[in-house]
């Protein structure tokens, strides 16, 4: 039998893999979700532990890329 050799460029290198990131908003960890509402959907933000949806001032909920580029 052969010993079969490992690959060292891959994707999936745990070594090379890049950590995920963690987004703040308002001091409170947020993670992406997918928001249906009526006619449309987008990638909005949810606080990690409560679970409610990261709004703007005028109430209306934050898109992912605005909530995660946001102190």
């Amino acid at each position: 039998m052969s010993k079969a050799k490992a690959k060292t460029a891959s994707k999936n290198n745990p070594v090379t893999r890049e950590q995920a990131k963690e987004y703040f908003h308002n001091g409170q960890k947020i993670k992406p979700v997918k928001l249906i509402s009526g006619k449309y959907s987008f990638l909005a933000a949810e606080y990690d532990g409560s679970g409610d949806l990261v709004t703007g001032t005028d109430g209306l909920a934050l898109p992912w890329s605005r909530a995660k580029n946001s102190i």
